[in-house]
């Protein structure tokens, strides 16, 4: 079923964006706001550190990792100049055994929770992440609110986006708008409130798909298109499929109710999940007691990191020419297209030492570009990731409104050094991406060509882009 049109609210949650910091742990935060059986609130906090971004030492004959994570709650106090006070602070210390064997510990996601019992209201939940060996620290902040049972009925907690793992039978919540295909399933959690002496209230929930850009970037001398074109527009929220649709009816059920809505595990995309309540079967968001919405898309398994036979073929779109490309994604068998790649490196560097170094930079920059220009697709694909993996990160940027200019040498007028970026679409609440398109030009594709032969041939390692 399609929508012509579908509500667009002032603020959905998209999840925390993936965050590059240089030295420090990599990690996010979810809130995952709740209620006991007795109606008492309480927030249950995830923080989820990629172990190959903390530092490994040798201590008491033991390679480990030792870091801290340390929590702040803050309630909004709710008084004219917008105060806070603290009201919880927690933390522990850890210890994680590595492999002395391995430069880089495994992609492996570490996962934290916290507990903490609180009051109804608003809350700000801020974790810090301190690598004691580096001595560095990253911090995150996440809010969420709970409401109070006694009040307004029909209200909405904020929304859970979490995964089911048969292995460790755990749900585990997913605080960024990036899903990886790991799991079978998806669960959207949430409570609605009702008193017991409120008349009866209907939640209405949606899984939307939305028109959405993902293929990876178009070569740099392919001409520009127009700005009503979907590589251009990027994601089209004004329209809508609608995958699955549930009603609730809640007339007896008292307190904090709570509200699970399992989907299979989506294919490639973007989606929104949509809910809200009205004292009418048919009624619409625009006559809601409340909405909330939960936007995410959904990734390959090992996102942001790339590991499978597939992942290592796609980024290779810009090293191939289009018909080598298309034989290769041809290949459906995973243990021959794994062989496929590694021949293609090997046979265009000739021996495997190089090829070995050449692909471990290209695959590194493939990571770093899908940690760093991810919105409604992969960083990898988009044009910020194709330049990004290509000659690395640049010189000199200049940013001035809609414009964006990599640069990479001295000087800044020099056509085959210089590489232009518009933003076609800007970030606002109701478009909360970024989407910068490069300007392309005809000379590139001798940059290109010549850029390609350096990867191909090894120089890459020898030779900044620039110099």
């Amino acid at each position: 079923m399609y929508c012509s049109s579908t509500n667009v609210p002032d603020d959905v949650d998209i999840g925390q964006p993936l965050v590059l910091v240089d030295g420090a742990p990599e990690f996010t935060l979810s809130a995952q706001s709740s209620y006991t059986e007795a109606g008492e609130p309480f927030i249950l906090t995830t923080v989820e550190i990629s172990k190959g971004s903390l530092v490994f030492r040798t201590t008491d004959e033991q390679y480990q990792a030792r870091f801290n994570v340390r929590y702040e709650l803050h309630r909004d106090t709710g008084d004219e100049a917008g105060g806070e006070s603290i009201v919880q602070r927690k933390e522990s210390v850890h210890s994680i055994d590595g492999n002395p064997d391995h430069a880089v510990q495994t992609y492996e996601r570490l996962r934290f929770r916290e507990l903490f019992d609180v009051e109804p209201g608003s809350y700000q939940i801020t974790a810090t992440v301190e690598d004691k060996a580096s001595g560095k620290n990253f911090s995150r902040s996440i809010t969420t609110e709970l409401p109070d049972l006694f009040e307004t009925t029909g209200n909405i907690t904020d929304i859970s986006l979490l995964s089911f793992h048969p292995d460790s039978e755990e749900y585990y919540t997913i605080g960024t708008y990036d899903v990886q295909s790991t799991a079978d399933s998806l669960t959207l959690r949430f409570f609605v409130t009702r008193g017991s002496e409120d008349e009866p209230v209907y939640a209405r929930m949606r899984l939307l798909e939305f028109t959405a850009d993902h293929e990876p970037a178009r070569h740099m001398s392919f001409r520009n298109l127009p700005s009503n074109s979907l590589r251009n527009r990027g994601i089209i929220y004004s329209q809508s499929e609608i995958i699955q649709e549930q009603t609730r009816f809640f007339e007896d059920e008292p307190g904090a109710i709570e509200v699970d809505f399992t989907i299979p595990m989506p294919e490639t995309g973007s989606y929104r999940f949509e809910v809200f309540t009205t004292h009418s079967a048919d009624g619409s968001p625009s006559d809601a007691i409340n909405y909330r919405a939960r936007d995410f898309g959904t990734r390959s398994p090992n996102f942001p990191e790339i590991a499978s036979a597939r992942e290592l073929a796609e980024p290779l779109v810009y090293l191939m020419n289009e018909s080598e490309f298309e034989r290769l994604m041809d290949v459906e068998n995973e243990d021959q297209l794994r062989r496929n790649v590694e021949e293609f490196w090997v046979h265009n560097l000739e021996t495997t030492d190089l090829a070995r170094d050449v692909m471990s930079l290209y695959y590194e920059r493939v990571v770093e570009a899908n940690k760093q220009f991810s919105t409604y697709k992969a960083g990898w694909k988009t044009d910020m990731g194709m330049i990004y993996i290509l000659f690395g990160p640049p010189w000199y940027e200049d940013v001035l409104g809609n414009e964006r200019r990599w640069i990479y040498g001295f000087d800044k007028t020099d056509p085959n050094r210089v590489f232009f970026f518009i933003r076609t679409r800007l970030g606002n609440d109701r478009f909360p991406f970024n989407n910068w398109s490069l300007q392309r030009q005809n000379h590139y594709h001798t940059i290109h060509y010549h850029r390609k032969t350096e990867w191909l041939n090894g120089m890459v390692l020898r030779r900044q882009f620039g110099s």
